[in-house]
């Protein structure tokens, strides 16, 4: 194995770990074991060069696909002309959502891990003035990862439209079965009976917040225990034990619709247009 045959690439937030957790179950393909490698998104990790991406494949056994889902690379676009470097025309998946639950399911995630003070208003109107650098960019982008147009319209420039599947999260959620067919038989493989039963990543929230600012913040304990394992992937899975321990199920409280509304019309109406018209796209479940 030298080359992967696909690459879902967005959007965060849009039903990508269920895509990747019932696909991976068909015997042709191959996805790494740990969701989202970051490999092509993280200038460091890319640094390492295309035999450390390989690493994270099964190569026991010959397969006939492999592939990876990982969201950071739609809204993180030096990762297009990265992957086209390294494995040419290949096959790219999207999965759109609204751009306004798209952006509040985020805000939720990064106020599930003691990371937001903010109202969800206030955060997406102050956005541009918090973001400094790639950290706060990937817990703070609500807004600016909403607008597809030119995420879209960098992956054409690079694997052209015949190499682009499109599909909406809200169609993707409601009928979940057809629309992993629909990837599967875009990607080559064969018929294949998926188990779909397990609901990815509910609503949550912390039993302790400050447990969730220990793990999601740097500190020094943090720094101190950390310089003892020098493994990044075991950091990562000792840090993902300890969230999920501290987190209970909660209720998902819905976005006013006076608030949906404002946001629609302040940053998403003309970017909701675009797309339609740039891509061919029925958006109008998006515009109430």
């Amino acid at each position: 194995m030298n080359k992967i045959d696909f690459l879902c690439v967005g959007v965060q937030k849009a039903g990508t770990t269920t895509l990747h957790n019932v696909l991976g179950q068909h015997h042709q393909l191959c996805l790494p074991e740990k969701k989202e490698t970051h490999f092509f998104s993280d200038e460091d990790i890319y640094s390492k060069g295309t035999p450390h991406y390989l690493k994270y494949f099964d190569h026991s056994k010959p397969y006939e696909f492999y592939g990876e889902v990982d969201p950071e690379y739609s809204y993180f676009i030096e990762s297009a002309e990265r992957i086209f470097d390294t494995f040419g025309r290949i096959k790219i998946i999207f999965i759109l959502r609204n751009p306004i639950d798209r952006a509040y399911s985020h805000y939720l995630m990064t106020k599930r891990r003691g990371l937001e003070n903010l109202s969800f208003e206030e955060a997406m109107d102050k956005e541009s003035d918090r973001i400094s650098n790639k950290k706060d960019k990937m817990h703070y982008s609500y807004r600016s990862r909403g607008f597809y147009s030119e995420q879209l319209l960098t992956y054409e420039q690079y694997f052209g439209m015949e190499n682009i599947k499109v599909l909406l999260f809200e169609e993707f959620i409601e009928k979940t079965k057809e629309s992993i067919i629909d990837i599967a038989k875009f990607i080559g493989l064969s018929d294949f009976e998926y188990k779909i039963e397990k609901v990815s990543n509910p609503a949550s929230e912390p039993r302790l917040k400050k447990v969730q600012k220990f793990i999601h913040k740097d500190n020094k304990i943090k720094k101190s225990i950390g310089s003892l394992i020098r493994s990044k992937e075991t950091k990562r899975r000792i840090a993902e034990y300890l969230e999920s321990l501290n987190l209970k199920a909660s209720d998902k409280k819905k976005i006013p619709y006076t608030t949906r509304k404002n946001l629609y019309l302040t940053y998403y109406k003309k970017e909701i247009d675009d797309l339609e018209r740039k891509f061919n796209l029925n958006l109008e479940a998006w515009k109430n």
